[in-house]
């Protein structure tokens, strides 16, 4: 999954079921970009603290310049009524703050008593994930990483499911609801338990859920650029009318495709003077899942069309700015099938 997280102290949502039935710590955090993995992992802790007694809840979003002190005085006030409270901590900001890592490390080095902590993140980065607060936090709770699940992984997150739902289904069927689906996980959850609710349990066919299931798949422009680089140019289409349909601008997709053709341009030129392929895609500052794809295009895009994407490209930033004649998205929906040879020069 895309994430650079410690997975030695991660605890996926798959076996949270059972730290919760083992007992209850008095702090969870919960870190990652996948919404619904952080929804029903808040869930989870909540009814498992409700049954041993936590009848209170307190919810604290932090955003720029919280107050600290706030959660502090919640906390230090609870032993006046002696009730078992949840306390929630939901941050907002890219990055915890020094307010934030005293206050985690604090809390984690001595929890208050009856309180139990949830405190939901956004994606940590390295240097968060090798700090002394998320250790901290680690030794006196639980940690629970939600990655975002990408293309690759949707359909055994599908499968599973449909499963869990009583659903023997066929393989056609998991691909319909991954490609109706896919970039929208929460909407594949909602979709799944309508299914439950309209058909049967037992075999289920792509036939007998094409009319039931609606099409919630949501893209971005990184799935854009790497049809592009790949040259699946049925992918390439799909995804560009999914963000054109989702309100997507033209000039950010023809910045992001102008990008790939200036890298993929310097590559070629680096190849050519004897670098090896890895070296010149760091020189050309292409990482992680974006490397393989553009070898793909180092590969298959022939050498001679650069100049000519190259100058599409140029015209695609004009026209989407609107200071040339011609429509930006026909312009874009013809790029791909330019770079991959589908289109004469």
């Amino acid at each position: 999954m895309r994430c650079a997280f410690v997975l030695s102290v991660n605890v996926s949502s798959d076996q949270l079921s059972t730290k919760l039935d083992s007992g209850l710590k008095p702090l969870y955090v919960i870190h990652g970009e996948e919404t619904l993995t952080k929804l029903e992992a808040a869930d989870a802790i909540r009814v498992a603290a409700r049954k041993s007694g936590f009848s209170e809840r307190e919810h604290f979003i932090v955003e720029a310049h919280f107050d600290w002190s706030t959660v502090t005085e919640s906390s230090d006030n609870l032993s006046l009524f002696a009730t078992q409270r949840i306390v929630e901590i939901t941050v907002n900001t890219a990055k915890p703050s020094a307010d934030a890592a005293s206050f985690f490390a604090d809390t984690a080095n001595d929890p208050p008593p009856d309180t139990l902590f949830i405190i939901n993140l956004p994606k940590l980065d390295r240097s968060a994930t090798e700090s002394a607060w998320f250790s901290a936090c680690d030794r006196a709770g639980v940690m629970i990483a939600a990655p975002l699940v990408d293309r690759d992984q949707l359909p055994r997150w599908v499968k599973s499911r449909l499963v869990a739902a009583g659903f023997d289904a066929e393989r056609e069927a998991v691909e319909l609801l991954c490609e109706r689906c896919e970039g929208n996980l929460l909407a594949a959850k909602q979709e799944i338990d309508k299914l439950a609710l309209l058909i049967p349990v037992g075999k289920l066919s792509a036939d007998s859920i094409s009319g039931a299931v609606a099409d919630v798949a949501r893209y971005d422009t990184q799935e854009l650029s790497e049809a592009f680089l790949r040259g699946d140019l049925a992918r390439y289409s799909k995804v560009l009318h999914g963000l054109q349909a989702e309100g997507e601008q033209a000039p950010r997709l023809s910045w992001q495709l102008a990008e790939d053709v200036h890298a993929l341009a310097g590559i070629f030129l680096m190849r050519r003077q004897g670098v090896p392929m890895m070296q010149a895609l760091r020189n050309a500052r292409v990482w992680g899942k974006r490397q393989k794809a553009m070898e793909v295009a180092a590969d298959s895009v022939a050498p001679q069309r650069i100049a000519e994407l190259l100058k599409r490209c140029a015209t695609l930033d004009a026209q989407s700015k609107g200071q040339a004649a011609g429509d930006a998205w026909l312009t874009l929906a013809g790029l791909a099938a330019l770079a991959h040879g589908a289109l004469t020069l």
